[in-house]
């Protein structure tokens, strides 16, 4: 079955007579009449639902769904990527290790990393994963390596395939973050990776109406993710799981529309006046181009960013002037915003380590919509006129 149409029909199990869309459960518990009954269900030795931290029909359905597309085992919804990410880290690395991170990384990941595992005794390594070498060195006594397909906010794309092996031969389970790419434009796991994780309020559900997260990998590493996940009260709650299926069902049609518009909206603004810098995976000035190329045949997804000269006071000025795009923290829906990585995405970690990521005071994030791509154009042409 080709992507968009797995993309449609993933998670369901339809019988005679049953719902096309799938019915909303938000029941928190479910009634027995046999002791017996209730102890397999308890058990998983047989089908069922009994308490809404441990199972719930909406969850386990969006579960499949995503396991199918990013083609692995099993699943785990969880209440937020914040927490499909934790889960996901204690599932493949439950003791205190060395962790191998890219040094690109999403704001709140890294905070997770240094604010939370650091003082639990975990040793965290910030690597160029994108030199090859760099990461070779870095793997020497590692216990997990995290990466993001592609990175935020600078949309660098990392050759997951070759850190996969070198971590494989050396028995590192690696975990990336495909929020930006999503399943329909890049499946890690067929790259070798270990864990598949997202946040499923971005793309998934692409409609900035619910916040949810996303593991995926093999059955036993699900497993242990879905005890913790129920331990620990993270999983996700029924109507967000419906709403983030009833997403997917669009997922297709939706990432088409936004790698083009991101990319016509990244050519054009190398022109625009005061942008010093674009940056987008496919655009032949990337660093990472060709491997962008191999890795993402079908677009890069909506995301990009630039450097506007005269830093904050520009940005503002320009947020100012857009008559179709709005300011806004978060990303993957179907609107066109923009996010300013110094305040949001990457307001946890200090001046000195954005600069020396390359996040200046002109850094913008870019999340293109759907709407039409002339539309969109104008909108930035309009913004930065002078």
């Amino acid at each position: 079955m080709k992507p968009a149409s797995r993309a449609v029909h993933a998670g369901r199990e339809l019988g005679a007579r049953s719902p096309l869309a799938p019915d909303l459960s938000p029941a928190a518990v479910h009634v027995f009449t046999d002791l017996a009954d209730y102890d397999a269900v308890a058990r998983g030795e047989k089908p069922g639902h009994y308490y809404g931290r441990n199972s719930n029909a909406n969850r386990e359905m969006l579960e499949r769904a995503v396991a199918e597309l990013e083609g692995a085992e099993a699943g785990v919804a969880t209440a937020s990527g914040m927490a499909a990410l934790h889960g996901a880290i204690l599932a493949l690395a439950p003791r205190p290790t060395t962790v191998i991170a890219t040094r690109e990384l999403y704001g709140g990941t890294a905070a997770l990393l240094r604010q939370d595992f650091e003082p639990a005794g975990y040793e965290v390594r910030f690597v160029d994963l994108t030199d090859l070498d760099a990461v070779r060195h870095g793997l020497q006594g590692a216990g997990l390596v995290i990466a993001e397909t592609i990175t935020n906010p600078l949309c660098g794309v990392p050759d997951l395939e070759a850190i996969a092996t070198m971590a494989r031969e050396r028995g590192v389970p690696f975990l990336v973050d495909n929020t930006f790419a999503t399943p329909l434009l890049c499946r890690p796991l067929d790259l070798g990776v270990t864990v598949v994780m997202h946040s499923a309020t971005k793309y998934l559900g692409g409609h900035s109406d619910l916040v949810a997260g996303v593991i995926v990998g093999d059955t036993k590493t699900m497993g242990v993710a879905r005890a913790r996940s129920a331990r620990t009260g993270t999983p996700l709650g029924p109507f967000d799981a419906w709403l983030a299926l009833r997403g997917l069902r669009t997922l297709d049609v939706r990432m088409r529309r936004h790698s083009d518009n991101s990319l016509a909206l990244a050519r054009a603004m190398q022109s625009m006046p005061g942008v010093q810098r674009v940056h987008h995976p496919l655009l032949e000035t990337s660093p990472s181009f060709s491997v962008a190329h191999r890795l993402l045949p079908r677009g890069a997804g909506g995301m990009m960013a630039f450097d506007l000269e005269g830093g904050r006071s520009a940005v503002q000025r320009m947020i100012k002037r857009f008559q179709l795009a709005t300011f806004a923290a978060s990303l993957g829906g179907v609107e066109t915003t923009i996010s300013y990585p110094e305040i949001t995405s990457h307001r946890s970690i200090s001046q000195a380590e954005r600069t020396e990521l390359g996040v200046g005071p002109g850094t913008v994030r870019v999340s293109v919509g759907i709407e039409d791509g002339a539309d969109i154009i104008a909108d930035f042409t309009h913004a930065l006129s002078e």
